[in-house]
């Protein structure tokens, strides 16, 4: 699941490789005297005797450190309700900036007292942990699904910042599960009069997209049978996906007939006079008759996804999927050199049987796929 902490963790990795595509220098000329130490220090390591390098960290350490330092003031005006957690945050930037330093003998010659946090850090954690465990119980005490989610993000954050703080661990369980919007998918089996066909391998899929989806959003697909079982009677959603129309099967033959012609064909030989043998040159022609089978599956699938509590129609949209399976086969008369490659490949071949209805349908479904995945994740992205 989702928390601040690991987006700010995501964020210092994504500045990280920014920073790898320009240059200390520049860094330190934009006023990101952070970015600029981290990469002073990593040129240094690669080439200590890096001029550049060496100057830009002599600039740039101190002016990070006072950045950093006045952040702290200024958090406690903007945010005072997690002055400490924001302090925490800095606090460790603060070290990393040391512990940088100390990554590299060059950097360590150039800034020869790097400062240190850890006692400042180790004294706001649990200050930091406790903002967030109130805020967590606050939101929570508020009794909606969104507040449960807000929650669960700051319990979250307070066991990262202390771990196993209070009963930090029983309110992330807690706030998760206030947090779920569980939805009763049902996949309706396949009607059909002609065909004993199965969806199985159509509805398996679904049942991937929706283990992907519940991975990354608060949500919880569950069948009707779990439902019954686990008695959970009260639903947020119903999804329904359901075989709306299809056809499998829907066959068409037609016949060509090609009138070909090559010239330039060496259609014999002579004797000159003179004993020598020439060769004749002159047109052939043939006909070709070319069969084409085609065997069309098409269909209708219907996602409906209603709002238990309101009876609202969420979402109600067909997606259209179509498969042809086809066979060509021939024979002609005439000078087989006037046929095209092509031709002559299907003049080898003969009339085969269509693949089983139920391959058929499958096939048919495959394109829906993708465009039930994309509507999926982008209705239930942020859930």
């Amino acid at each position: 699941m989702k928390s601040s902490i690991k987006t700010l963790f995501i964020t210092i990795l994504i500045s990280t490789i920014i920073t790898s595509c320009t240059s200390p220098k520049k860094l330190l000329e934009k006023g990101n005297y952070y970015e600029a130490v981290l990469l002073s220090v990593e040129k240094l390591k690669k080439n200590p005797n890096n001029k550049k390098a060496q100057e830009t960290l002599q600039d740039a350490y101190h002016l990070a450190v006072d950045d950093l330092l006045n952040k702290l003031e200024r958090d406690k005006l903007i945010q005072p309700q997690f002055a400490n957690s924001a302090a925490a945050y800095t606090y460790s930037d603060l070290n990393r900036l040391y512990e940088k330093v100390q990554q590299s003998p060059m950097a360590k010659q150039i800034i020869r007292n790097p400062e240190k946090f850890y006692t400042q850090l180790a004294k706001v954690k649990p200050l930091a942990a406790e903002e967030q465990y109130k805020a967590g119980i606050e939101q929570l005490s508020i009794g909606k699904r969104e507040n449960a989610k807000q929650a669960y993000y700051y319990f979250q954050d307070a066991g990262a910042f202390v771990n196993n703080y209070k009963n930090v661990s029983d309110k992330i369980e807690e706030s998760y599960n206030l947090s779920l919007l569980i939805v009763l998918a049902n996949l309706k089996p396949v009607q059909s009069r002609m065909y004993d066909l199965s969806a199985d391998v159509f509805y398996n899929e679904v049942k991937n997209i929706l283990t992907q989806i519940e991975q990354k959003e608060f949500v919880r697909f569950y069948t009707p049978r779990q439902a019954k079982e686990m008695n959970l009677n009260k639903p947020d959603q119903i999804l329904i996906i359901n075989f709306e129309d299809f056809v499998v099967g829907e066959t068409h033959t037609k016949e060509r007939i090609e009138k070909m012609q090559a010239d330039s064909v060496k259609v014999g030989q002579i004797t000159l006079d003179d004993g020598t043998k020439k060769d004749v040159f002159g047109s052939v022609k043939a006909k070709v008759s070319i069969n084409r089978m085609e065997v069309i599956s098409r269909g209708i699938i219907n996602l409906n996804i209603i709002q238990k509590d309101y009876n609202e129609v969420l979402i109600n949209q067909d997606f259209a999927g179509e498969y042809v399976w086809y066979n060509e086969w021939g024979n002609y008369n005439g000078d087989k050199r006037a046929l095209t490659k092509n031709q002559i490949e299907i003049c080898k071949r003969r009339r085969i049987n269509p693949i089983p209805p139920q391959q058929m349908f499958v096939e048919f479904t495959k394109p829906i796929h993708d465009q039930l995945r994309r509507r999926l994740f982008n209705f239930y992205n942020g859930y």
